[in-house]
């Protein structure tokens, strides 16, 4: 078999066509806004197609060779890169373009098509020759290697998605429509519902939104997490809990004192009957056939957390996740804040939306019950709860039915939020791991208050 060069991967008739036909056409490019410089395999024609595109942006209609050369001159970059072609005169190279040029949209945009799928193919040859290079290389691992494929294959399919026309929203109505009503569960909730139905009334878990849990350190914010995981679980939502705080036996003995109301302490000391033991084994059973990962890592980069939840995707069609929880390890607060705030627009923007998954994570307050950078964190999460235990005099207040702890939808862009005094009860037992809904306690009236 003839060597193959990288050459071969070029269509200079198509790329010949594009430049002829802008000139004597340049509102066409307006149609083709995903055809970018670089992704011809000539780079004369790339600058020529650049001049081009400037030009018109600009306001200029009238492509000529004083215009092009102008506009190439421009630019010390393009000029020096133009330098270095063989390109004949300017007004030779605009008269020929008659004879190629295309006077159909239809036409230009196949011959773009076809320059696209040239620059795509060398592209993915270069990327394939990385991937293979690093299949030799011994210092790569299996993490490392899965890391790098979905990393550079992704990242290049994400390049080159091809807009189509534009189309007026009255074009997508029925589609959106369509879409909303696919949505809807059918007891007439949309998204995916809390295990707690009072918190539906609120929000519910869409895919591509996240959720964002506050709450002080050691206040239970992994043990809500988990009565929510495993809610999803019995729901035949495949779900996964990325943990960076405990490991998956410390999480595995909570989840079986969750699933059989067996005392997490007895669990760890064995210290349960013959009839409790059979729960146990029960238990492990059904966990052992459920569409569930949990995943301890304390310490991973965001190219590994996409990869996992990639993967997931894949493997057991992941739709829930739960990131517990967002924190930095930099000490200057400055740095840490942006840290956090970037942190949020990654789990929102790169996991719950690119691949549409609904995502709810945690974030520690401290004592002022603040989270650091807070405005930032806020502008990529669609809700915001605050999960709090109650003081004793707010207990007693209330009442014991109304349980120990309160939490505040304090944020919500999907619906009704609450005043920072309003809270919703719960009764968490630790011991368990469970959290219920308690009864809902009663404001007091006042004489100020309207009749």
């Amino acid at each position: 078999m003839a060597q193959r060069l990288i050459s071969d991967l070029s269509d200079n008739q198509a790329e010949a066509g594009v430049i002829a036909t802008l000139v004597y056409h340049p509102e066409f490019i307006l149609h083709t806004d995903y055809l970018k410089p670089s992704y011809f395999y000539r780079v004369e024609n790339g600058c020529i197609y650049w001049a081009i595109n400037e030009l018109y942006k600009s306001g200029v209609e009238t492509i000529d060779a004083l215009n092009i050369t102008n506009m190439l001159n421009s630019d010390q970059a393009v000029k020096r890169k133009m330098s270095e072609c063989n390109l004949t005169d300017m007004h030779e190279f605009i008269e020929m373009s008659r004879y190629a040029c295309r006077h159909s949209l239809e036409e230009y945009k196949l011959l773009v098509g076809n320059v696209v799928t040239m620059a795509f193919k060398r592209d993915l040859l270069k990327v394939s020759t990385e991937v293979q290079d690093n299949c030799f290389n011994s210092n790569a691992d299996l993490a490392k290697l899965n890391t790098l494929v979905n990393d550079k294959y992704t990242r290049l399919t994400e390049q080159y998605l091809v807009s189509s026309e534009i189309e007026t929203f009255g074009a997508k109505v029925d589609g959106l429509w369509q879409e909303i009503c696919d949505r809807r569960t059918d007891n007439g909730l949309y998204g995916i519902p809390s295990k707690y139905s009072i918190l539906n009334d609120y929000f519910t878990y869409e895919q591509g939104e996240l959720v964002l849990l506050k709450a002080r350190m050691k206040q239970g914010k992994s043990a809500f997490f988990m009565n929510e995981a495993i809610h999803k679980i019995k729901n035949a939502v495949p779900t996964l809990f990325y943990d960076t705080e405990m490991k998956d036996r410390l999480f595995f003995e909570r989840m079986l004192a969750h699933l059989t109301g067996i005392e997490i302490r007895r669990i760890k000391r064995g210290d349960y009957s013959y009839d409790e033991g059979q729960k146990l084994a029960k238990a492990m059973e059904w966990i052992k056939a459920q569409p569930f990962v949990h995943i301890y890592a304390p310490r991973t980069s965001d190219e590994e957390i996409y990869a996992t939840h990639k993967i997931l995707k894949y493997k057991i069609g992941l739709e829930f996740s739960i990131y517990d929880y967002i924190k930095s390890n930099i000490q200057s607060s400055s740095e840490n804040s942006n840290v956090l705030g970037q942190k949020c627009d990654f789990l929102k923007n790169e996991i719950a939306g690119s691949l549409d998954i609904a995502m709810l994570a945690g974030a520690q307050l401290n004592r002022a019950n603040d989270v650091a950078d807070s405005d930032k964190i806020e502008r990529y999460v669609s809700t915001t709860l605050w999960w709090r235990n109650k003081d004793n005099e707010t207990i007693e207040k209330d009442g014991f039915k109304c349980g120990n702890y309160a939490l505040t939808v304090d944020l919500n862009r999907n619906g009704a939020a609450m005043d920072e005094e309003e809270y919703i009860d719960f009764k968490f037992d630790g011991s368990v791991m469970r959290i219920e809904e308690a009864q809902q306690h009663r404001v007091q009236e006042t004489p100020f208050d309207e009749v």
